[in-house]
């Protein structure tokens, strides 16, 4: 396991990420390549709970994308995109003029 602050810039740097057009799967690849040789379930679990305030059970859950696990109870892009949606939906810049700041 590594220490959060071998984590936290990974999961700044995502926090940072336009998630606009990309989505959960654009969110999820983000944080493989930010991850780097440290990733793993446990820290793509933990640089979704930092960056995104994601519950524990919807990052356990997210973990098991099919990019991530190949196994039988692996997510598809569309159960991804579902299951983050509540958390990175809020976390969307306004529109230009939307008059929100």
């Amino acid at each position: 396991m590594y220490a959060p602050s071998l984590l936290d810039p990974a999961a700044e740097e995502l926090k940072l990420t336009d998630v606009i057009g990309h989505g959960a799967t654009g969110v999820a690849r983000e944080a493989r390549t930010l991850l780097g040789d440290r990733f793993s379930s446990v820290t793509f679990m933990y640089v979704l709970m930092r960056a995104f305030e994601v519950e524990y059970m919807a990052a356990r859950d997210a973990s098991r994308w099919h990019e991530f696990h190949g196994g039988p109870y692996a997510l598809s892009d569309a159960d991804l995109e579902a299951l983050l949606a509540p958390w990175l939906g809020s976390h969307r810049r306004p529109a230009v003029g939307s008059g929100t700041v």
